[in-house]
């Protein structure tokens, strides 16, 4: 027992340490980004959609539909994952028309089993803004009572089984037949609860009992089922023999009990997000933790029916102090879990995650409460009457399964960092710029939403120079030039009043991933004025596609740029000398005018020879070796830059 307790003390100190940590949750497969992304207006319709999520998805288990206002789909196939990233789902597109169209999205987590949904429109060459997502398809469903109950279950279940042994083998001078027969109750119901978390999963999944052993599923079946096995097995070798017999086997069963728990950890929040082995680690003690103590305080009553004086006193006071160092384990593993799943004070009460946590943390601290009036009341008296003590403990068990039924639906729910973090990732960065006119009579504040090349949102803040207080004005226009770029004429954008001060308006003014010269017109009659300001754009982060070979045919690699897509393949596709093809369309898919500067390859220094095949078809010779190879190719087609890097896997 001292040597369990300095092991715990020493884990707390090790828990405080990893609070520390630049450590984030995630929680169900839920979209960071997609190309096109939400709410893009195209000038030519995509060959495809891929969408980037914040876990693993399974293929196998989860779908993207691309439907027109009208109802009728666009996908061709079904969702497929994109070689080299397990974080993207690809679905191939027919021919669209001019319109506006729906992405609705569905996936089953690869990590922790969570089905997820949602939807998100974009246009071509048309605004999509003009159509509203059905409310069907725009959020991901919600925990089902059985996925609760199921879980609520298996938590009871596990609860008994690891807390009983607990009891029976660290506690009570021998293994009470009264606890040990409870074990198989437990163990049965860790059995149910698991083959109901597992057909709900499936069932959520939309998957039949044929495809189970086919998909991700079919992994969590073999990962829950073999402790479970081997504690079943323990538990009828514990009714068999004498005492020391008996408390191996129960000793077995139990180390079974917590192998499954871990099973649970590994398909459940903690192994989502970084430091899945520090995040898992606390979940695990967290729960075996709390287990020990609620489990085995009904086994301890249990237990102590067949003891008397000093031995029932003695064993009293040994669970007592078990249950404290659990108690603190269980405090501290869960005030760090708890951090790094909700990460600010407004998400405990604005979010059904956090409103669940403090609902657990309440029936926790009751649960704490009612164990010190046992420690300092009734613990020291055991060995002369535990009336006391059985009538508290009593409260403690039934307020303890309400802490576990909680517990089941916090298991079901994402996480708000999760959320967050798609909201972050997809929430588009805007540019901010203040300037003012020559004359220092007016300031201006422009913020370019989302600040990249194509479609962008325009906010003027329009203020006094001197006091700050809003501008009045009859009209604002900013107008656009591109000094680098002289075939390419100026164009204008009136602004549309919004706000005291405040003009706003939404174009593609910005083409270009170069410096553009703005020029802010306020219109106010004789007192009208022009502020200039510089805005250079961000390009769009790059993202690509593979195609693989096969039948004679290379592995493709398409990036896809501003102006269309550039694809490359290396032949032969092994170690060696190769020819290295850089291949440039328009976003019709036809051959697009442009002009290669250099392709480079790293650690080979300068540049590759380089010859052209034909319009925009470039060829550069070089050597490859197994694994990964990278290349920079740098290009311009009228007046945009385009700069692509590309990693080559070579096997062969």
């Amino acid at each position: 027992m001292r040597r369990l307790i300095l092991g715990l003390v020493a884990l707390l100190v090790a828990l405080g340490a990893v609070a520390a940590l630049p450590l984030h949750a995630s929680a169900h497969a839920l979209r960071q980004s997609s190309v096109p992304d939400s709410g893009a207006d195209l000038p030519q319709p995509p060959a495809d959609v891929i969408i980037t999520f914040g876990e693993e998805p399974d293929p196998r288990l989860s779908s993207i539909e691309v439907l027109s206002t009208g109802g009728q789909p666009y996908q061709q196939g079904a969702a497929q994952a994109v070689p080299g990233n397990p974080l993207q789902l690809r679905v191939a597109l027919k021919p669209l028309p001019t319109g506006v169209y729906t992405v609705s999205w569905r996936t089953f987590s690869h990590v922790d089993g969570h089905v997820a949904g949602g939807a998100f429109a974009f246009g071509v060459r048309k605004d999509p803004s003009s159509v509203s997502i059905p409310a069907s398809v725009a959020g991901p469903p919600g925990p089902s009572a059985a996925d609760i109950a199921g879980r609520a279950v298996l938590f009871l279940g596990l609860v008994g089984l690891v807390g009983g042994a607990g009891v029976a083998t660290m506690v009570l001078p021998r293994p009470a037949r009264a606890v040990v027969r409870t074990l198989p109750v437990a163990w049965g119901l860790a059995v149910v609860g698991t083959a109901t978390v597992i057909a709900s999963q499936a069932r959520n999944a939309g998957a039949g009992l044929g495809d189970v052993f086919s998909t991700s599923i079919g992994r969590t079946v073999v990962e829950r089922s073999i402790p479970l096995a081997i504690a079943g097995a323990a538990l009828v070798l514990a009714f068999r023999g004498g005492d020391t017999r008996r408390r191996t086997a129960v000793g077995v069963a139990g180390t079974a009990g917590a192998l499954a728990m871990l099973a649970d950890v590994l398909n459940s929040h903690a192994a989502a997000g970084s430091a899945v082995a520090v995040n898992a680690a606390m979940q695990w003690v967290h729960i075996a933790a709390g287990a020990l103590w609620v489990g085995g305080l009904f086994a301890l009553l249990l237990g102590i029916r067949g003891l008397a004086g000093e031995a029932r006193g003695r064993a009293v006071r040994r669970f007592s102090t078990l249950a404290g160092v659990a108690l603190l384990a269980v405090a501290a593993t869960g005030t760090v879990r708890a951090v790094i799943e909700i990460g600010a004070w407004d998400r405990l009460w604005g979010t059904t995650f956090g409103i669940l946590v403090l609902v657990k943390v309440g029936l926790l601290l009751l649960l704490a409460g009612l164990g010190a009036v046992n420690r300092f009341r009734n613990v020291p008296v055991a060995a002369r009457g535990v009336g006391g003590l059985r009538r508290v403990a009593g409260v403690e068990v039934m307020v303890a399964v309400a802490a576990l039924l909680v517990a089941a639906g916090l298991v079901n729910e994402a996480p708000p960092t999760s959320e967050v973090a798609r909201a972050a990732a997809q929430a588009p960065p805007s540019l901010v710029l203040d300037a003012h006119d020559y004359g220092t009579s007016v300031r201006m504040r422009l913020t370019v939403t989302p600040g990249s090349t194509g479609p962008n949102r325009f906010s003027a803040v329009l203020t006094d120079y001197d006091t700050g207080r809003p501008l009045d004005a009859t009209g604002v226009q900013l107008g656009f030039a591109a000094p680098s770029c002289q075939s390419l004429g100026p164009t204008t954008l009136p602004l549309t009043r919004t706000a005291p001060g405040t003009w706003t308006a939404t174009g593609s003014n910005l083409a270009l991933g170069t410096a553009w010269q703005v020029t802010a017109l306020v219109n106010r009659g004789s007192a009208s004025v022009e502020i200039p300001v510089t805005v250079t754009p961000r390009v769009p982060p790059q993202t690509f596609t593979v195609q693989p070979g096969g039948n004679g045919l290379p592995t493709l690699y398409n990036i896809v740029l501003p102006v269309g897509k550039l694809q490359i393949y290396v032949d032969p596709e092994t170690a060696g000398k190769v020819e290295f093809h850089a291949t440039y369309f328009d976003a019709g898919g036809n051959g697009l005018d442009a002009t290669v500067s250099s392709i480079k390859q790293a650690g080979t220094g300068g540049d590759l020879p380089l010859r052209q095949l034909g319009p925009g078809h470039y060829v550069a010779d070089a050597t490859v070796k197994r694994g990964t190879n990278s290349f920079d190719i740098a290009a311009v087609s009228g007046c945009q830059q385009l700069s692509s890097h590309i990693d080559i896997v070579v096997k062969g």
